[in-house]
């Protein structure tokens, strides 16, 4: 547990530094780690809580959430505890950590979706339709839609076996075999 004597820290950023390693904060970016997507708006609001709305969450705007200028600001303000800029923080280290992972989502999305591009005859829109409607889908459910779309003449027949189940594969939306998936689609 830290101290909430300010004399125990060389700096605002020591502190920070310190608070990374808290247990506090370790079992929140745990819970962070093991939730799902589904519940990124529950932890937003919660973090966003936690920060508050008084002078923190105003350097938090300024600073466009980047959190140790924010805590060199508020590390100077007499009558903010250090228990109090302690869940402060942690709501900042947990908006940070929520926004990291969504850009890393949208850049995975953009990635995954440069390749179905030439998969579905370069039509970009029709890929990415195809991406979002396959989350969470079954195995068998996904070769399904790909047959149904192959008919449609929606995806290549040159690029509906090794090359989409490699795409899918890679990225972990497909966990069968090759020989699986060539069962499968037609």
């Amino acid at each position: 547990m830290m101290s909430s004597n300010r004399g125990d820290y060389a700096s605002a950023s020591e502190w920070l530094s310190t608070l990374r390693q808290d247990e506090a904060w370790l079992s929140q970016q745990h819970r962070l780690q093991a939730s799902k997507p589904t519940d990124t708006s529950i932890h937003e609001e919660d973090a966003l809580r936690r920060i508050g709305r008084g002078d923190t969450f105003e350097f938090w705007e300024i600073y466009s959430h980047q959190i140790e200028p924010v805590i060199s600001e508020v590390w100077e303000i007499a009558e903010l505890s250090l228990p109090k800029l302690k869940i402060q923080a942690i709501g900042m280290l947990s908006m940070e950590w929520i926004e990291r992972e969504q850009k890393c989502e949208i850049e995975n999305r953009k990635e995954i979706v440069a390749k179905l591009n030439p998969i579905f005859y370069n039509d970009e829109a029709e890929a990415s339709s195809f991406l979002s409607e396959i989350q969470g889908m079954k195995a068998k459910q996904i070769t399904d839609r790909v047959n149904q779309l192959v008919r449609a003449r929606m995806i290549s027949e040159m690029s509906r076996k090794r090359e989409l189940w490699m795409v899918l594969h890679d990225y972990g939306l497909y966990d069968k075999s090759e020989s699986n998936w060539n069962s499968q689609v037609d």
